[in-house]
């Protein structure tokens, strides 16, 4: 499936799950299921696809500033919580652990380690030192791009390092289904956000921001 589908996908779908209670965890869970969501697709192949790989690795870089803004601008409470849960030097050996594997996973054959249970398993771990609140999001979201990725024809090695690749073969990445899976996901995720408790917290928020 193409970035989009697989954002709004993975993204209402780890909201829907865990079901986050306050405005900070929302706002964190979201960001985290959004890039658990995209970074797979960093693993391609061909000059089109590498362009697509830098789209993805923008996204997920606008992804961690919207976050980090809204830190910024509605003090959520995000980095408190960040610094009391973890040192500086869990903090940059969980970052560098990441950054080290989504290098590796880059180089590396399309649908083959970045969509892996290997890779959902480290880079899980990996997001569960630098912030664990976000882990469970970032899974979630991470695993619903396989679940999605192996109703195509392209096969995933999803237990790499052995080499046999798991496909059902039901739909092209491009097609219909992709196009119907885009509209389900972005209705779910508004629903969702809509609906639940800590947007309207998160409204209330923004409002005073912008009105005093």
């Amino acid at each position: 499936m193409l970035g989009r589908t697989h954002f709004f996908i993975g993204t209402a779908a780890a909201l829907a799950v865990l079901q986050p209670q306050t405005v900070p965890v929302l706002v964190t869970g979201a960001g985290a299921a959004a890039i658990g969501s995209l970074i797979s697709d960093i693993d391609v192949g061909t000059s089109q696809a590498h362009r697509d790989a830098d789209k993805i690795i923008t996204a997920t870089v606008a992804v961690a500033a919207l976050t980090i803004l809204a830190e910024y601008k509605l003090n959520l409470g995000i980095y408190r919580r960040l610094t009391s849960d973890s040192n500086i030097l869990r903090l940059l050996a969980g970052t560098a652990a990441f950054l080290l594997l989504c290098a590796y996973g880059k180089q590396q054959p399309h649908r083959s380690f970045m969509h892996s249970f290997a890779a959902l398993a480290l880079l899980t771990a990996c997001v569960d030192i630098i912030y664990p609140d976000a882990s469970a999001y970032f899974a979630v979201g991470f695993l619903s791009h396989l679940v999605l990725d192996v109703l195509n024809r392209k096969p995933e090695k999803l237990l790499w390092p052995w080499k046999k690749g798991f496909c059902l073969g039901l739909c092209s990445a491009r097609g219909v289904v992709n196009r119907a899976l885009l509209g389900v996901g972005m209705a779910s995720l508004t629903v969702i956000l809509v609906l639940s408790a800590p947007a309207g917290r998160l409204l209330a928020k923004i409002m005073r921001a912008i009105y005093g």
